[in-house]
Order: structure tokens, then C-alpha cells, then sequence
């Protein structure tokens, strides 16, 4: 297959990088110049129309991974609160609409499970709606929408074509080193890796790269459900009351914490 991997040498992106180059044409867009073997590079920015455009001329399938992610508190967050809208939400839906522009097939956005409020400290109950408030969570639920609205309504314009859109709401995708703990992107701001817990103390394990790569490619070739589905990927099933990886994509993860 054929993939375009926006955002493709953050930790998620060179996950899929490892497991995918050996059977995949893959080409990455990314900011940074550090050359990843056996990829096409693009250097550019997420939001730019013709760095998006160039990595997503030829391809069948498209993975969206770039993201502003959040530097320390709330309050400390707000002067990037436009930014964070540029990347997470708007660069998002302009690489969903030049897909189907280009005749990809299928769009995979990176969510997470973020979207959630208490996600991470109470378990999430079936048919939970997404609630969060938070910069991030907010992002990511906004970018949701957005891609639910364009993929289910009218083609903005008729050179539009369909496609088959899926949100990953990832929980506490990890390296294979650290799992079953959780290292951040963020690296400045973790020294060591983490094991998060619920409130009540129960573990919750992070997302092996592994299980990671399977999900994606997963969404990638989804054809159950409808033409856009928010899908929560992750490793504690008692973290979240939600069977649409199984259901939707067949998929389970392999890395998981003995009970």
C-alpha cells in the first residue's frame, strides 16, 4: 500500500515507520530533515497546502499524526490556544478534504482518548459522549467533528471524492522499551517513564508499538461501520467501556498487563 504519514517521525509516526517500510511505500511529511530510511521524505508543515499536497500525490491511504501537544498547565497553554487549533483541528480537515481531492481511499486520524475528561482517573461507561475542556482533549474532539461533518454530509465541492474516514483515540502509546509504561513526547518534561493508574490504584498499560501498528492498518483497510468512526484504541479494556476496535476493526491488543 501506498501511505502518507503527515507527521511521520514523531514517536507514533516512527512506530509505524519500523513496522510498515519492509512491505509499504511510505512517504512522511514532518518539519524536521532528519532523513528515515526507506521513506520518501517531505519537509514541511502540517498546515501548508503544497508540502501537504506533495506527500499525498500518488497515495491510496493517509495517516494523520501531527499534533501541538500541550506544555505545562492549563494556564500556561492558553497563549497556544490558536496554534494548537491550526495543527490539531484545521491542518486535520485540510488533509482529509486534498485527500479526497486525490482519490486516497482512506484517511486515518490520530485522536486520543484525551476527548474523554475523566479518561485516565475513572472508568469511561458505554455510550459515554466525549466532554473534554482541557486544550488538548478539546483539539482532538473538534478535529473529530469536523471530519464526522465533511464525511457525512455533501463533498464541499464536486472534485471531492469518497472516502473512508477513522479516528484512533490512542491511550498512552509507549515505545517498546518502555511498555508497559508510558514515555511522553514530551521528553523535557519526563525523565523517567510512567505507569499510570485509575483512582482506585488499578494499572492501566500503555500501547505496545505492536498493537499500535495493527490498529492503524486496521482503520487503514476498515470496511465495517459507516463512512467516519471514532474508534478507541488501547490496552486497558477496564479503562473504558468501548468494543469498537473488536467490533470494527477485529483487532485486540496482544500487549496487555495480567490482571
Amino acid at each position: 500500500m501506498r501511505i502518507a504519514l503527515i507527521g511521520g517521525k514523531g514517536g507514533v509516526g516512527s512506530s509505524l515507520v519500523e513496522a510498515w517500510r519492509a512491505e509499504h511505500e511510505l512517504t512522511a511529511l514532518d518539519r524536521s530533515e532528519a532523513p528515515q530510511p526507506g521513506v520518501r521524505d517531505v519537509v514541511g508543515e502540517a498546515d501548508d497546502p503544497e508540502s501537504l499536497t506533495a506527500a499525498l500525490e500518488g497515495a491510496e491511504a493517509v495517516v494523520h499524526l501531527a499534533a501541538h501537544l500541550p506544555h505545562g498547565s492549563e494556564a500556561e497553554q492558553l497563549p497556544g490556544t490558536a496554534a494548537a487549533i491550526g495543527v490539531n483541528v484545521g491542518s486535520v480537515l485540510l488533509a482529509m478534504r486534498l485527500a479526497r481531492r486525490l482519490g486516497v481511499r482512506s484517511f486515518v486520524h490520530i485522536s486520543s482518548l484525551d476527548v474523554f475528561a475523566a479518561y485516565g482517573t475513572a472508568p469511561i461507561p458505554a455510550g459515554a459522549e466525549p466532554d473534554a475542556t482541557a486544550l488538548y482533549g478539546l483539539t482532538k474532539l473538534l478535529a473529530e467533528q469536523a471530519l464526522r461533518r465533511a464525511v457525512e454530509g455533501p463533498a464541499p465541492t464536486a472534485e471531492e471524492g469518497p472516502l473512508t474516514v477513522t479516528s484512533l483515540r490512542l491511550a498512552f502509546p509507549t515505545t517498546a522499551e518502555a511498555w508497559p509504561r508510558w514515555i511522553t513526547p514530551l521528553r523535557e518534561e519526563q525523565a523517567e517513564p510512567v505507569l499510570h493508574t485509575l483512582e482506585d490504584g488499578t494499572p492501566i498499560g500503555s500501547l505496545h508499538p505492536e498493537d499500535l501498528a495493527t490498529a492503524v492498518m486496521g482503520a487503514l483497510r476498515r470496511e465495517r461501520g459507516g463512512p467516519y468512526e471514532a474508534i478507541a484504541v488501547t490496552a486497558a479494556a477496564h479503562s473504558i467501556a468501548d468494543d469498537s476496535a473488536t467490533r470494527l476493526l477485529g483487532w485486540r491488543p496482544r500487549h496487555v498487563l495480567e490482571a
